[in-house]
């Protein structure tokens, strides 16, 4: 296997170990603006779906438009940029449509105020650390040693 289908499948793994993002988009100010927002489905060919409501600030400022997803989590970090689209796709609402859909929208996957939010990864940066007491360990041996700590792995992937 390469370097870069170990990188991937790096990527790929601690995506699948993620569930919330910070959803980034660009107001009509020209302001960065981010939210968090839960993934629903990441599909093969890479596509991470989200559901929403069409009057949303996070609907409407993304369609159509880049957007930026970073998870932050104990052990690693990813950044991931693409292109956003919003859709009806009422078969994918009815697929994915959970009791947390319910809270934070309304009227159910038939409603056509609620749409998938699908945003087309182009490329992804993740770092891979030894987590919180590695990271800990590796701060106290650098102090001793005088070294650097180990970072862990860092790659950024073309999607």
């Amino acid at each position: 296997m390469s370097d870069t289908d170990d990188q991937r499948e790096t990527y790929e793994r601690l995506l699948g170990e993620s569930r919330t993002v910070m959803f980034t988009t660009v107001n009509a100010e020209g302001k960065l603006v981010s939210r968090p927002m839960t993934i629903q489905e990441v599909t093969d060919d890479q596509e991470l779906v989200f559901i929403t409501q069409r009057n949303t600030d996070v609907a409407r400022e993304s369609h159509g438009h880049e957007v930026n997803l970073a998870i932050a989590d104990d052990d690693h970090w990813i950044s991931i940029s693409g292109t956003a689209a919003v859709a009806e796709e009422l078969e994918t609402k009815n697929r994915l449509w959970n009791s947390f859909n319910d809270v934070y929208t309304e009227g159910g996957p038939e409603n056509p105020d609620n749409v998938v939010l699908r945003v087309s990864a182009d490329t992804a940066t993740y770092w891979d650390t030894p987590g919180g007491l590695g990271v800990l360990l590796g701060v106290l041996k650098a102090k001793v040693t005088g070294g650097k700590p180990a970072t862990g792995e860092s790659a950024t992937v073309e999607l």
